[in-house]
Parts: C-alpha cells; structure tokens; sequence
C-alpha cells in the first residue's frame, strides 16, 4: 500500500514527536516495569545526552530507531560504548541493564529516512536472560488488539502505556496507527496482544496528528527480516529468527504475568491476571 503524502510530511514534520492539545487521545496509563511483558522494554541512553526506547528481542539483542543513535551535531554515529540499555526501567532505579557491544543499522539510513529507521543492537550482557524477550510477529497479527509503550518526555522515568490502538494502515514495510506517541517514545515497540503473549509488530519512529488524530508511523516486523533490502541488519535478525517471546522464570525480580495491570485494567471485573487477560482486556477496550 502506498502511504499517503500528507501523512509523511505530517509525521516527519513531527519527528521526535508533537502532541496537539484538543485531540482525542487512546487511553494510556503507567505500567509496572517490572513485569512481564512490559519488562522486555527498556529505556536507552546516549551518552548523558539523549535517550529513547527500547526492546528486547532476544537475551541479548535489542531494537530501536536509527535517529536515537545518530549525532546530529557530529553528523556521525555514537560509539556503541556510550549506549546503555536499562530493561524494566522506573523511577531512576537500573537492576536490569547493559552497555551495547555492537550495534547495526538497518541499510541505507540517512536522517529523513523512514523505513530504513531501525537499529538492532547487542548487549554486553544478557538482560533478557532475566527481564524476558518479545516475540516478533506478522502482519496478520494485526488483526490483534495493538499497544505501545515508551519513556514519554513528560514522564521519562515510568513507563506509559497507550492502548486501545488500530491499524490505519499497513504494509510489509511500513505501519501507521492511531497510537498517541511523543517525545521519548521513538525506538519503542507496537505489540499485538494475543492470547498467548504480545508480538512485536512495529519500532515506533515518528508521529503527529491529522485531521484531529494521533497518527504513529513505525517501521513493521516483517521488513526487519528483508535481506534484499537490509543485507547486514537483517542478516542479524534472521539468525535470531521469529521465535516466540520468553517469560522470566517465577521466584525472581521480574514477574512472569502482568499482575498488577490486569487488575488495573479489569476495575474489579474478574479477569486472570495471565497474558491471556491481558489480551482479552485490550481487545474489549478497542
């Protein structure tokens, strides 16, 4: 599908990401980062610089967006020594958290870029071993209920939830939601809800409003894995392959289900607080 002109100048107008006043908004809350699956997401600082968001995708590799980690007064990249990771972060406190050993940009980036804004990265050490992973999903996850998560600048110590999102539209490419992001947000992940644990459908990078609505542009799951196009970061991607995400084991400092958003979210009604509620919970709430 071919993506509409106004939404690319509104989005990238926005880039690094515009909050209107008067816009109808998803709702969003703050989700304990501590528990599975909002522990795979974490936020990435630069050099005491700048940060963003980011997830994990394996025990040791990790998605965001290109821009976060390049140096635009430099014009150049950051060295990966000045990248951190911090899986689960809340409130200044850092238990899971790593430097970055490497990093690869998706082939072809350049500031403007858009489908080519993406970066997988490997940590020095194997938080996800502890905090868990995401799954990657498909397009057809779509269909599911969608979610997405970052270190907004209005709150860049807890992690906000938006949820209640839909697909605008979509491509192997590319995705547009009517998720509400902001500054922040960018490098995070759209997750689609299923019952057996969220998929990672998007790296959020861009948003804006049109027409009185929050639109969110990410890059979408199935390009990460495009060799012809992304002969080096895709190459990186197939070898962790499309497996499905991991949960902490129980008895550690990461719980395993999301026990305290469920309740949040079910206001008294009886729901499991499993992944499975979860899943349920947001697809009533759409």
């Amino acid at each position: 599908m071919v993506m509409m002109n106004s939404f690319t100048k509104i989005a990238f107008a926005a880039l690094l990401l515009s909050l209107s006043l008067g816009v109808k908004a998803n709702p969003r809350i703050r989700v304990e980062a501590m528990e599975y699956p909002w522990s795979t997401v974490g936020r990435i600082n630069v050099a005491g610089r700048q940060y963003c968001t980011g997830v994990l995708i394996s025990e040791r590799h990790v998605l965001t967006a290109a821009h976060c980690l390049w140096n635009r007064v430099t014009r150049d990249w950051w060295p990966a020594s000045s990248v951190h990771f911090i899986a689960g972060y809340e409130g200044g406190e850092a238990p899971l958290h790593s430097l970055v050993h490497f990093y690869a940009v998706a082939d072809g980036w350049v500031p403007g870029k858009m489908e080519e804004d993406w970066v997988v990265a490997e940590l020095e050490e194997p938080v996800g071993r502890i905090a868990g992973w995401a799954g990657i999903g498909k397009q057809s996850d779509l269909a599911a209920p969608l979610g997405q998560l970052g270190y907004r600048l209005e709150s860049p110590h807890a992690m906000s939830f938006d949820y209640g999102c839909k697909p605008i539209s979509a491509d192997p490419r590319f995705l547009w939601t009517d998720c509400e992001a902001a500054h922040g947000d960018s490098g995070g992940p759209v997750f689609a809800f299923l019952p057996g644990g969220p998929r990672l459908v998007g790296i959020v990078i861009a948003a804006g409003h049109r027409d009185g609505h929050p639109v969110t542009a990410a890059v979408a799951a199935p390009a990460l894995f495009d060799t012809a196009r992304f002969p080096n970061a895709a190459k990186i991607l197939n070898g962790i392959g499309r497996e499905a995400g991991h949960a902490p084991e129980p008895g550690g400092p990461v719980a395993p289900e999301p026990v305290a958003t469920v309740p949040a979210l079910a206001e008294g009604r009886p729901v499991p607080s499993t992944l499975a509620g979860l899943a349920k919970l947001l697809s009533e709430a759409r």
